[in-house]
């Protein structure tokens, strides 16, 4: 990374519009190069105050084409940054292809001592994955069902309040080795799998433990419900109201439809083929 030699190619490619890497954008752009970027963004009128505009807008303007991970989020962004809309190319976030192999629902349960039903979700502790206000609802509906999160405490202040509301119902495992059979366990031995964040553009996740057969609980804040439809349980993340008709429904769901959102439509093998075309797009 030290001897970068990019005359020796055509794109370049950042994934990322925070004002740290605009420079090494222009740079590519000034030495010849087509610029692609990947916002992973999920911003509307309301919310633009809350990050820092006018670098978001000049890498987006200096950018010869714009990944979103949705239809939503071109439009959004689209709208909000004022750039054409044809600049956008939708390429979906998946699964890989390892989250179709089945795991033993006991490789989990052993390695945690866990022996009743439990609600998982697979992300860091911060506010915006909203694990507190759902473990509070959780102990008040369904005091039997374990809620087990699987990763990092990225707000320790956060974490420590979800720890202090979840009491023993709450189960912090740290994170798991990506696909590993650990990980796989525990999407396909859950209750159901719950993102229940206050946006997700979308949860990378969620598809992964849908592929695995999971019954799916998911934000409808963000570009989820582009990719899922009808075929996952929807909650309105600050609604208390919501969450808790959403662990009913999910817990009475069957998981036949989700599985096909994932197995059939949301696999990178079936996706990466849109990255090639907007390559091929820039270069003619």
């Amino acid at each position: 990374m030290w001897n970068p030699s990019l005359d020796d190619y055509q794109i370049f490619h950042a994934f990322s519009v925070m004002p740290g890497v605009v420079e090494m954008c222009d740079f590519a752009k000034k030495r010849g190069l087509k610029l692609v970027v990947n916002p992973n963004l999920w911003i509307t009128r309301e919310t633009k105050d809350d990050y820092p505009y006018a670098a978001i807008w000049n890498i987006l303007e200096l950018a010869d084409r714009v990944i979103v991970n949705s239809h939503m989020e071109g439009d959004a962004l689209s709208d909000v940054f004022g750039i054409a809309r044809e600049k956008f190319h939708c390429v979906y976030n998946a699964a890989e292809a390892d989250f179709l192999v089945p795991a033993d629902t006991n490789v989990f349960r052993e390695a945690h001592d866990i022996d009743g039903p439990f609600v998982l979700n697979v992300a860091n502790l911060e506010p915006r994955k909203n694990q507190l206000e759902f473990i509070r609802v959780l102990r008040e509906e369904r005091p039997d069902l374990q809620f087990v999160i699987a990763g990092a405490a990225r707000d320790k202040q956060y974490a420590r309040a979800c720890i202090e509301a979840g009491g023993d119902q709450l189960k912090i495992v740290g994170t798991l080795p990506y696909a590993s059979e650990m990980l796989r366990s525990a999407m396909a031995g859950c209750e159901f799998f719950a993102m229940p964040s206050l946006l997700e553009t979308p949860s990378i996740a969620a598809i992964e433990a849908a592929a695995l057969g999971a019954k799916v609980l998911l934000t409808q804040v963000g570009s989820t419900t582009e990719y899922f439809g009808d075929s996952v349980t929807w909650v309105d993340p600050k609604s208390r109201d919501s969450l808790r008709a959403g662990i009913a429904a999910a817990i009475a769901s069957s998981p036949d439809r989700s599985i096909w959102a994932a197995r059939h439509r949301l696999l990178w093998p079936l996706v990466m083929p849109e990255i090639v075309r907007c390559y091929r797009s820039l270069l003619g």
